[in-house]
């Protein structure tokens, strides 16, 4: 799941045909390649010894590395998982408190499917908020307005495969959070939940959770995919999902293919990490010893 001001940049990558449609293989996401396909499965890596073909998938974009996973769901206990939902899901089942929170979020909140160009400014003030509660150091500038336009140009065909449920103060049309559920044909992806912190209060997020399980939990899917271990992000919302909505961890096997100045990179700064960490609160040297962690948690698999 997303969660901080500066973009997250995705590329539209390479695709394969299927079925007659187009499917997409690898996208570009936060300076690497990551696969486009469900994390069940395996894709292909053949393309990696090209040099060329990393600037294609991603766009004309440089990424700096190429991370998929392998033996997804394993019995193994590893040190890289994704969230998965795979089961119905009982509300009677939780106990007493963890039910009460749900209740409490369904008797304040309504949540319902929208188009965001119809809330474009409230979507933008909802997301700035959120950001603004994630880093006190953050000036808003231009944001709202480029926000607001961005939103605005989200109808019903621009949002490709993408589904927003707003959530609002019941019986008012305010918005006060929403989330992002990618479909696809056997599986669901819970892309991203944004809220606005001063309506924390009234368990907007466990209205929008809830909702999203009731809608989207049906014959035929799979699992709900509630985000990939985070590290870049301090974030307890996928603490919550496990211990209020049944989300489990789906372990797997982690694999990493550096560009080869960035692996050598890597190789000569992984030694200094912890130092790093004691410095890195945010910014560029935060996002380098995130680096170095993964590829701390990455060696436990060789």
């Amino acid at each position: 799941m997303t969660g901080n001001s500066g973009s997250l940049e995705k590329s539209v990558p390479e695709t394969v045909e299927r079925d007659g449609q187009m499917e997409k293989e690898w996208e570009y996401y936060n300076h690497a390649l990551v696969p486009a396909k469900a994390p069940h499965v395996i894709p292909d890596t053949s393309w990696m010894k090209d040099g060329r073909k990393w600037r294609e998938l991603a766009d004309g974009k440089y990424p700096l590395f190429a991370r998929w996973i392998t033996d997804f769901d394993c019995q193994e206990e590893t040190q890289w998982w994704c969230l998965i939902k795979d089961t119905p899901f009982d509300l009677m089942s939780l106990k007493s408190n963890r039910r009460s929170l749900i209740t409490r979020g369904l008797k304040r909140v309504d949540v319902k499917v929208i188009i965001p160009a119809e809330y474009a400014a409230q979507m933008a003030n909802v997301l700035i908020k959120a950001w603004k509660s994630y880093d006190d150091s953050y000036e808003e500038g231009e944001d709202r307005k480029t926000l607001t336009e961005e939103f605005r140009q989200l109808t019903g065909d621009t949002m490709g495969n993408s589904e927003y449920l707003g959530a609002f103060l019941k019986d008012t049309d305010t918005l006060i959070g929403y989330s992002i559920y990618n479909l696809f044909d056997d599986w669901i992806e819970y892309s991203v939940v944004k809220t606005d912190p001063e309506y924390l209060n009234t368990q907007v997020n466990a209205a929008l959770a809830y909702a999203g399980l009731e809608r989207y939990m049906r014959p035929g899917i799979r699992y709900i995919m509630g985000g990939w271990r985070t590290m870049i992000h301090d974030t307890n919302y996928q603490d919550y999902l496990l211990k209020n909505f049944g989300y489990r961890k789906a372990y797997c096997r982690l694999h990493i293919r550096y560009r080869p100045w960035m692996g050598a990179l890597v190789i000569v700064l992984y030694p200094f990490r912890n130092l790093l960490k004691r410095h890195a609160h945010r910014g560029l040297l935060y996002q380098v010893w995130c680096t170095l962690r993964q590829e701390e948690i990455y060696r436990t698999f060789r």
